[in-house]
């Protein structure tokens, strides 16, 4: 598990001695206060140091209850959303977006490329229960349908996972030639002797 602490700081006013202390998140308020001598709801600390995968979204003036929350945020994310968090951050906006999304993603976590996700949804999709073995690995196009699937979802891959991200996200139309998808499906066969 990644390492989620920052270093926080008293503002002591002229003359005064600044106090700091590294805290583990998420940050219990009693102890805050009791090491740091301020309340965790006024303005008088600043975080100086971080440690955490969210970094960005953390200043000098970030409150404790907001760190807090931002580390609930970020711990009720799957494993491998927060093995691939910077690059899922390259489709949405912050961590909260994320967090907001987290239950309508799908995770393909042994896929490496299109393709691989195209075998899975083969294996364990009830459209193509019907396919058998030997029809799938001889006849069926992986390539064609993976293009198929990139056509009408939008789908983020990363070193370690594959992400089917939500139908609102989706850079393209679905399908601009108006065909349906049982139509785009049968154009994914190679002409086979397994039929349809």
């Amino acid at each position: 598990m990644q390492e989620t602490r920052v270093l926080v700081e008293t503002k002591g006013t002229t003359g005064e001695e600044t106090i700091s202390y590294w805290f583990d998140l998420p940050i219990d308020v009693v102890e805050f206060e009791e090491k740091l001598g301020v309340g965790a709801e006024s303005q008088d600390y600043r975080i100086i140091e971080k440690v955490l995968p969210y970094a960005d979204e953390v200043h000098e003036h970030t409150s404790v209850y907001r760190l807090n929350e931002l580390d609930f945020m970020y711990h009720q994310l799957s494993s491998d959303m927060q093995e691939e968090y910077t690059a899922l951050l390259t489709v949405f906006e912050n961590l909260e977006a994320l967090y907001i999304c987290r239950d309508v993603i799908t995770v393909y976590p042994d896929c490496k490329s299109m393709i691989d996700v195209a075998r899975q949804k083969l294996m364990s999709g009830p459209t193509f229960k019907h396919l058998s073995e030997d029809c799938q690995a001889y006849y069926f196009d992986f390539e064609a349908y993976a293009s198929h699937l990139l056509e009408i979802r939008r789908y983020l891959v990363t070193e370690h996972a594959v992400f089917e991200l939500p139908e609102y996200l989706r850079s393209r139309s679905a399908d601009k030639r108006g065909r349906t998808d049982k139509q785009c499906e049968s154009n994914l066969y190679r002409k086979s002797p397994c039929g349809r």
